[in-house]
């Protein structure tokens, strides 16, 4: 696979050459997860919160863990813009290695502390028993989906989007097939449910992981690591990849441990409450793909134009990304507001649990523009290796903005769901106005990596 041809008039290929497949990629990232909601909803409502709040408490989890692939991602997009392949597949190999080690790490704690998380989250006693089996069964294979992540970030960091695509349209089919099989108990197989769909994840990552690793290994993708880069510690790549990781990683987690607040916000509200916020978060979910997708060419474009010293460049490319980003996520915000009963009743829900389903998509609409502004500035600061900025915002929007103004809204002044609905609205709002203050200042062009 060719190296991007980095020039101004190469720049909207370039875009939509990276950001199509991690669109693609992303979607299908998430229909592991909506297609669980939606296959497993129809056991019941039990089985929908639970699997919500599981698969919540597993994706926060694996995002904080996996924020190493942020740094590795923007170092090796610097080497690669400066033409310096073989520097690249050493802190490949490196991000790699971490990955192990951590999954090695947090695994044991998933399996030991799943049923406390879910307690811990307000979860009703019927939800937690079921969200407790899916929750350590993914978890036991938790080292895999870390492997994946940073394969996927160093790959995006060399320009390769079309492999993560690729491998995880494989993921999503696997998923798909088993999920039918394990749930229901098709043919000679048992009838698990929930933990059926979870054996099914399980399984589908454990296949990417082994795809993914595949290409990396035998140099079948734009670059090549080998078992000795990996297995041979290299301090000074480690150190950088910390040292731009480690503000991510804060970043992840305040953001991650935001929402589950926000999800056990919402808990305290009930179960039906409850079913109707993961229905609504799936829905507006999809609408992420166009900002995270050009978050990540962004990050890339921006990293690489920076390798080869090329600031203008990397100010275009955001700027540009920015416009793409509000036209496609301005476009999901109409369907939001015109479709909402028709997107939630895909996934059969009680009437009660659609009404309330319906409002939270309505509100998603207002924060869309909002959104698309902050993932693509944020994404183009990252790739400049200043994952400071955003952590920044993080802290200050989480503990200021998004959890108290929720909980206002939400519990004190009794609005319910839609409260905390509108709550997260204008906390992206604000994280919106202040990325882009950040940017303008330019803290992003002096940073070393």
């Amino acid at each position: 696979m060719p190296l991007l041809d980095l020039t101004e008039k190469n720049l909207n290929k370039n875009i939509f050459k990276l950001s199509i497949p991690v669109a693609i990629e992303n979607v299908l990232h998430m229909s592991v997860f909506i297609i669980d909601a939606v296959m497993v909803g129809r056991l019941g409502t039990d089985a929908l919160a639970s699997i919500g709040l599981a698969g919540a408490l597993y994706f926060t989890i694996s995002m904080v863990f996996s924020s190493l692939s942020v740094g590795s991602a923007s170092i090796v997009a610097r080497h690669i813009g400066a033409k310096e392949k073989e520097a690249a597949q050493v802190v490949g190999a490196q991000a790699v290695l971490m990955s192990l080690i951590l999954g090695v790490l947090v695994t044991p704690l998933l399996l030991v502390f799943a049923q406390k998380m879910l307690v811990l989250m307000s979860a009703e006693p019927q939800v937690s028993a079921l969200g407790k089996s899916y929750l350590q069964i993914i978890g036991g294979f938790f080292i895999f989906r870390l492997i994946i992540l940073a394969c996927n970030g160093i790959l995006r960091g060399a320009g390769d989007t079309k492999t993560p695509m690729k491998v995880t349209i494989i993921i999503n089919c696997i998923n798909i097939l088993f999920n039918w099989l394990l749930i229901f108990g098709i043919g000679p197989f048992p009838r698990w449910g929930v933990a059926g769909a979870a054996w099914a994840t399980a399984i589908a990552y454990t296949i990417g992981t082994v795809l993914l690793c595949t290409k990396l290994f035998t140099g079948r993708c734009i670059l090549r690591i080998s078992i000795r880069q990996i297995i041979q510690f290299h301090f000074e790549s480690v150190k950088r990849i910390i040292r731009i990781s480690i503000p991510a990683a804060i970043d992840a987690f305040l953001t991650q441990i935001g929402f589950l607040i926000f999800a056990k916000i919402v808990a305290i509200l009930g179960t039906i409450p409850l079913a109707a916020h993961q229905i609504a978060i799936r829905i507006e979910s999809i609408s992420f793909m166009p900002g995270f997708a050009l978050a990540v060419s962004t990050a890339t474009l921006v990293g690489q134009s920076l390798g080869t010293k090329n600031v203008n460049l990397a100010l275009l490319s955001m700027r540009r990304s920015c416009y793409f980003a509000m036209a496609l996520m301005g476009f999901f915000a109409f369907i939001f507001l015109i479709f909402p009963a028709q997107m939630a009743t895909i996934f059969k829900p009680e009437p009660s649990v659609l009404s309330l389903a319906v409002v939270c998509v309505m509100i998603a609409a207002l924060e869309q523009p909002a959104l698309a502004i902050y993932m693509v500035y944020s994404g183009g600061l990252r790739g400049a290796g200043d994952t400071i900025s955003p952590m920044i915002i993080t802290i200050v929007g989480t503990l200021c903005f998004h959890v108290p103004i929720s909980y206002l809204f939400g519990i004190t002044l009794g609005w319910g769901l839609a409260g905390v609905w509108f709550g997260s609205a204008l906390d992206w709002i604000c994280r919106a106005i202040a990325i882009y203050i950040l940017y303008r200042r330019g803290r992003w062009k002096r940073v070393k990596v």
